[in-house]
């Protein structure tokens, strides 16, 4: 048994990790004690109350959000194959499917998480279209392609109002890079996106156009300076002493992957205004992205590293360990 799971491991990697992150969502599922209430808080979002009640409809409806996270995961996997080798891309999967808060999050209904595989995409689309055209794979931008990702980065905006800051910071990122074009084209996809899940859905429902986007824009987004929230994702959730090397990673590769460092870093500085922890689910898997792959061209070329190897393996044990309570915490206390 030992040695098919192994040749299974190693002759498919990433559909192992996504059976691993399948095993640990159905025990979050099974073990958290949360309900299937949503984080977003407004008049127009509520659930039947009898719902609450209903075992069937409370984990069949922890199981279908529970796949539908595994895109994240295979997303986080393509995006990081852009940038870095296939072995971090799957290391990078790997923190996608376990890392503590992940699977819990998961199996909630949180907007933020549902809209990650949206943003992530249009992400993804974004990304590859500037890699090849700085490898002379390609001689001009897609227009359509930068269409697409505006599409669905304005899903992401449907599912989560906040992630609109998010799209700024795509945009604005492109402006930089100087790439009027797909700013613009984005922004024609972002648009059609937003018109056709906030005019036509909510006519259907409300039998008036923008009912949701117009409630959660009355609402106060900017409450005060909570810069515990900051702290918090920085040095709690990403676990030191791996969080500090990601902290690190991510601010030294700013310029070079400026599209994933530029957006997730708005994102961040805006939370510390925002009241709502969940709101930092957003940009987890970006900024582990950049934060690994930047740390891990430093350390290769680190002689301090290279010389102190079982430090650094000593730091990826901790936080083996540290992650691994941190499951077990969440399954038995939330």
């Amino acid at each position: 048994m030992k040695e098919k799971l192994l040749f299974f491991s190693i002759k498919h990697p990433l559909l192992y990790i996504l059976t691993l992150a399948i095993v640990v969502r159905i025990l979050a599922a099974i073990c958290t004690n949360g309900s299937i209430t949503s984080a977003v808080d407004f008049n127009y979002y509520r659930i039947p109350e009898h719902w609450l009640s209903n075992p069937w409809i409370v984990y069949s409806s922890r199981l279908i959000l529970g796949a539908f996270s595994l895109l994240i995961i295979t997303l986080a996997y393509r995006i990081t194959k852009l940038i870095a080798d296939k072995t971090t891309a799957l290391e990078i999967a790997v923190f996608a499917a376990v890392f503590w808060v992940m699977p819990y999050a998961s199996v909630h209904p949180i907007s933020t998480m549902i809209a990650l595989p949206f943003l992530l995409y249009g992400t993804l689309l974004i990304l590859k279209q500037h890699i090849l055209l700085d490898n002379n794979e390609i001689e001009k931008f897609h227009r359509t392609t930068f269409i697409i990702a505006g599409f669905f980065l304005g899903l992401g905006f449907a599912v989560c109002f906040q992630s609109l800051i998010y799209y700024i910071g795509i945009v604005l990122t492109l402006l930089i890079l100087k790439n009027w074009k797909g700013a613009l084209m984005s922004l024609i996809g972002y648009v059609i996106a937003v018109g056709i899940t906030q005019s036509v859905v909510d006519l259907v429902i409300y039998h008036r156009p923008f009912v949701a986007m117009t409630e959660f824009f009355q609402t106060p987004l900017f409450t005060g300076i909570n810069g515990s929230l900051t702290i918090n994702f920085v040095l709690f959730w990403l676990i030191p002493p791996m969080s500090l090397m990601l902290l690190f990673g991510f601010f030294r590769v700013l310029r070079k992957y400026i599209l994933l460092v530029l957006p997730a870093l708005i994102t961040l500085l805006c939370s510390i205004f925002m009241y709502d922890i969940d709101f930092l689910m957003m940009i987890m898997p970006t900024y582990l992205i950049a934060g690994y792959v930047g740390w891990k061209e430093f350390h290769k070329n680190s002689a301090f590293w290279t010389k102190n190897k079982w430090l650094l393996l000593t730091c990826y044990v901790i936080f083996a360990f540290l992650n691994i309570a941190m499951i077990v915490f969440t399954y038995i206390y939330l």
